[in-house]
């Protein structure tokens, strides 16, 4: 990869990459309300499958290991047939078993259907991560990462609003009815109005073939690639004990209404959105690795919001800083920062691949830790505030170990 701070030339209209921006940041959103809801039902699983906390949180890590076989196939896809085609097929799937989610009438049918959802969801992002930062101009490329990665908060803040709306009213199992339609309704988009990735043209044009997976590992590649993967490991250390626990902690520790747990979810998340935007228009100056040393402080220094939900101030305020720090600004360079580790012949599936490792094993395992802990370190309000404040001091010796790779020419 070039080390220099030359533009790339991307689509030379604005109107493809505004549209990618808005369609795939609109599908990513989707995508994380699907997947979030979940994380409001636990409970309600846990008592019509009369199965532990751990075994219920299990569903949720299932879903996320598979999104590594997604994001590996998915990525290949991606890389030898082009990001658009990839992109529409994956979204499609997961939206066929989020809606098949609803119809699981026992606790083995839905963790079988669950990590067929994971597939899809791993796939869409290894092929719409790829294709937005390949459209983008480099000078907008962290304000785009922040703008896509946002969407994962607004999944979440669309996910607390059914839960409020309709779960009293309908029950768990109709919401996932409710959720699988949208995505689809952005695909057919997609079909019509995006061209191909003009990068991904170029690059076949020129070079033939794609390069094989194994290229990840080659001369010159390989620290790239065990980078990117370790990143991603410890961003989702930061951010899934809370995304998987937090309203869990609400309604069991707290025993607080539907509404104030759902309204702290909305506050978390509207936090994110606003450090993802922030976070991602400060990377194009300030540089992706300043922007994840201050994340990482804020992260560490607002961790300690879970042992004190019983305040509502202290919890209000903590919440928003958390998640402006953690969902927000250290996700917020995520996107291109990964982009910017792999060439354009295996972007798709190392950003896909590297990714899902990180969901694998910070998102997957690191949640099965922390509620596994809980019981002997003081509660699981104590194992989140640990996990947490742990991963973000190894993001700040992440970020130090790697170049600063703002406004590089996407090679």
């Amino acid at each position: 990869m070039e080390h220099s701070a030359t533009l790339e030339p991307a689509d030379q209209t604005r109107t493809p990459y505004l549209k990618a921006l808005i369609s795939i940041a609109f599908v990513w959103a989707f995508d994380a309300m699907d997947f979030s809801i979940l994380t409001f039902v636990l409970i309600d699983i846990i008592h019509d499958y009369r199965v532990p906390l751990t075994l219920a949180a299990a569903v949720s890590s299932a879903t996320t290991f598979a999104r590594l076989g997604g994001g590996f196939l998915g990525g290949i896809l991606g890389d030898a047939k082009g990001r658009k085609i990839s992109l529409i097929i994956s979204i499609v799937w997961f939206s066929v078993f989020e809606c098949l989610t609803g119809f699981s009438i026992g606790f083995s049918l839905l963790f079988v259907v669950r990590i067929l959802y994971g597939l899809g969801m791993g796939a869409m992002y290894a092929n719409g991560t790829p294709m937005l930062m390949e459209m983008m101009p480099a000078k907008w490329r962290g304000l785009a990462s922040g703008l896509m990665q946002s969407g994962f908060s607004f999944g979440y803040i669309f996910a607390a609003i059914l839960y409020r709306l309709w779960y009293n009213d309908l029950g768990w199992h109709d919401l996932f009815f409710i959720a699988c339609i949208p995505a689809v309704l952005v695909a057919i988009y997609i079909g019509r109005a995006l061209p191909e990735s003009t990068r991904w043209q170029t690059m076949r044009v020129k070079r033939g073939n794609r390069a094989p997976a194994t290229a990840l590992f080659g001369k010159g590649r390989r620290w790239n690639t065990i980078h990117a993967t370790l990143i991603a490991i410890i961003a989702f250390s930061a951010t899934y004990p809370i995304n998987t626990f937090y309203a869990t902690l609400l309604k069991a520790d707290g025993h607080f209404s539907t509404s104030v747990a759902a309204n702290t979810i909305i506050i978390l998340n509207v936090a994110g959105i606003l450090g993802n935007l922030l976070g991602g228009w400060i990377s194009d100056y300030i540089g992706r690795r300043w922007t994840l040393v201050v994340s990482a402080v804020g992260t560490a220094a607002s961790s300690f919001v879970f042992l004190h939900i019983a305040n509502q101030a202290d919890r209000d305020v903590f919440t928003f800083l958390v998640g402006f720090f953690s969902i927000g600004g250290v996700w917020s360079v995520i996107p291109t920062y990964l982009a910017e580790h792999f060439s354009t012949q295996v972007r798709s599936t190392g950003q896909g691949t590297t990714y899902h490792i990180g969901a694998a094993l910070g998102g997957a395992i690191v949640p099965l830790i922390v509620s596994s802990v809980a019981s002997s370190v003081g509660g699981l309000a104590a194992a989140m505030t640990y996990s947490v404040a742990i991963a973000s001091v190894l993001i700040l010796i992440l970020a130090f170990v790697w170049r600063e790779s703002k406004g590089e020419t996407l090679e």
